[in-house]
């Protein structure tokens, strides 16, 4: 025999699963409601067009490109507040105890094993992200912004460091 504990719990149990499955057949009768609408809309004859092998419109392409190559300015102009932030980060570290042991040295303070590593370890990071905006023009946008984030990120880094001096 159930408890009224038990019961209660069995039917909490059983309304939030059907609460659940019900969410999920509203979600399944939405979204196949615009499937049908999709498929019913009226599709002009001669705009299907080959997936591969079909040249861009001469308007499309030209404006991928300038686009692209904004993104590229752009990347290009991300990186030096990149450089900027590391190397101050690494002045205002210098000296001072590293908490990070891959930074630190033997006695415990960041110096010129932990500079050499810091600015190698951010050499080959844009480095690697040279090769993406290369093979890929359109990440040049994206890195861009994530170069802008980790320069405010390590500038704030850099500030505190100068602040406990």
């Amino acid at each position: 025999m159930l408890n009224a504990d038990t019961k209660t719990f069995f039917w909490t149990r059983l309304l939030l699963r059907g609460l659940r499955s019900g969410a999920a057949v509203l979600l399944l009768f939405f979204s196949a409601s615009g499937w049908a609408a999709d498929l019913t809309a009226e599709i002009p004859p001669g705009s299907l067009q080959p997936l591969f092998g079909q040249p861009l419109p001469a308007t499309d392409s030209a404006a991928r490109r300038t686009a692209d190559q904004a993104a590229y300015r752009a990347w290009k102009f991300s990186l030096a507040p990149v450089i900027a932030s590391q190397v101050l980060d690494v002045v205002s570290s210098y000296g001072m105890r590293e908490l990070n042991p891959m930074l630190a040295g033997p006695d415990g303070r960041f110096g010129a094993r932990g500079t050499g590593i810091k600015l190698g370890a951010n050499a080959a990071i844009l480095g690697i992200e040279y090769l993406i905006v290369r093979k890929h023009p359109r990440a040049a946008r994206i890195l861009s912004r994530v170069n802008w984030s980790v320069s405010i990120v390590t500038t704030g880094f850099a500030v505190h460091n100068f602040a406990i001096r």
